[in-house]
């Protein structure tokens, strides 16, 4: 298979999966969207059962939600590196097909560290992580999407070059308070202050200059995410 050929140079690993095969002590693990989804006799009508899923997610994804309703082609399920995913075949503006990661919220692993903060990280996030996937990301690249939870980092925690450029001290928050959830894979990052008192409020931390401060947080990944998709 063409597909799965591509998709085995990025993941040695990846399977396709026939869900009318799966064990229910399998599918007990899946939402149950992904259940409606996977078990739809046409592949229109999954895609509307998925893209009625993602509407829910309009306030976060907005322009993402509404490219997918013109573009999305196909969605299949996959086993990837240990656990079970949902592939999205997406065209692009170039004519291409692009393929996305949405990983199982119910199966997601949170670090301990993410844990211990998990109650402080706007809903707008964990509503995406606990209902809808736990980190939806170009397949490739494995970013240019909301991380896995897995995945997501606390600023902190990293050596960064461009600390020597700027002045640490003037910024209006600690790296140790502060997650970046969309990795754009050149080691920039969109990312939130945990200590913030404005929930929709983000910056975006680049690795080479100084950051970009007081950005609308979901604007930004939605853009990029669009960005992404498109190109």
């Amino acid at each position: 298979m063409e597909k799965l050929a591509y998709l085995q140079k990025y993941s040695t690993d990846v399977s396709f999966v026939d869900f009318s095969q799966l064990t229910e002590e399998i599918t007990d693990t899946f939402p149950e969207y992904w259940k409606a989804v996977l078990s739809a006799a046409s592949m229109d009508l999954s895609v509307k059962i998925l893209l009625e899923e993602w509407a829910k997610f309009s306030y976060q994804y907005g322009s993402t939600v509404a490219y997918l309703k013109d573009h999305l082609l196909e969605v299949e399920l996959i086993f990837n590196r240990g656990k079970y995913s949902l592939l999205y075949s997406v065209r692009n503006k170039a004519g291409g097909i692009a393929y996305y990661e949405g990983k199982n919220p119910f199966t997601k692993a949170i670090p301990e560290n993410i844990k211990l903060v998990w109650d402080k990280i706007p809903d707008s996030f964990t509503g995406f992580y606990d209902q809808l996937h736990n980190g939806w990301v170009y397949f490739a690249s494995q970013s240019n999407g909301l991380s896995p939870i897995e995945g997501v980092i606390v600023l902190g925690d990293l050596d960064w070059g461009i600390l020597d450029d700027i002045d640490a001290a003037s910024l209006p928050f600690t790296l140790e308070n502060c997650i970046g959830f969309f990795n754009n894979g050149m080691g920039d990052y969109a990312a939130i202050d945990l200590n913030s008192s404005d929930q929709q409020q983000g910056f975006i931390w680049w690795h080479t200059k100084p950051p970009k401060l007081n950005v609308d947080i979901w604007a930004v990944i939605d853009a990029w995410t669009k960005i992404g998709l498109a190109q």
